[in-house]
């Protein structure tokens, strides 16, 4: 397939479907680097990490759900990225969709949810809203994980990354596997309160 009849959200979710740690490194090393002629925008990474942190995801035994969504909350900054990405798509054997919610309450049958950077006047109260529930929350807004969240996007020397915080993470009865936290740019808290 000719690489420039797909767009830049396509071809960042083929750089970014790993099966281990060494793709997942891979793709966050080279595809910010990428040269092509339409190179992802950060919200084209962002949606392709988004898409394959369920792949990663350890959920609650619990009734099976009949999908598994990764919702927005805020403004939508993917430009439909993120719904390209999980269109026709499946894991672990269920669909996988993009839902766009108005509020954190919404958000408690997602799987993951971003929280847009358009929320962040009311990120203690989103927070608090989905306190309890197993829902992977992700978000750039700043200081994200320090306020209490679970991933944190970062752009540092224009490459987009990630830290986790592993305290809410199992405060929310979910799971990260280690080869999702070992290229991390930082896992804060955890069995021994560790940074990475």
């Amino acid at each position: 397939m000719d690489l420039e009849a797909i767009g830049p959200a396509e071809r960042a979710r083929r750089r970014l479907t790993f099966r281990g740690a060494g793709c997942l490194a891979a793709a966050a090393l080279l595809l910010p680097a990428n040269v092509q002629a339409q190179k992802p925008t950060d919200y084209d990474v962002k949606a392709a990490y988004l898409f394959n942190f369920g792949k990663f995801l350890r959920q609650p035994e619990t009734p099976r759900q009949p999908s598994f969504d990764i919702c927005v909350l805020g403004h939508d900054d993917f430009g439909g990225a993120l719904d390209k990405l999980t269109a026709n798509e499946q894991l672990n054997g269920v669909p996988e969709h993009t839902l766009h919610v108005e509020n954190a309450v919404a958000a408690r049958r997602c799987a993951i949810v971003f929280i847009s950077g358009s929320e962040a006047d009311h990120l203690k109260q989103d927070l608090n809203d989905l306190a309890g529930y197993p829902v992977l929350t992700v978000s750039d807004v700043p200081r994200f994980v320090e306020r209490g969240g679970m991933i944190a996007f970062e752009t540092q020397a224009k490459h987009v990354r990630f830290l986790v915080g592993l305290d809410a993470v199992t405060k929310a009865g979910l799971g990260l596997s280690s080869e999702l936290l070992k290229v991390a740019l930082a896992v804060i808290g955890g069995p021994q309160g560790r940074t990475q």
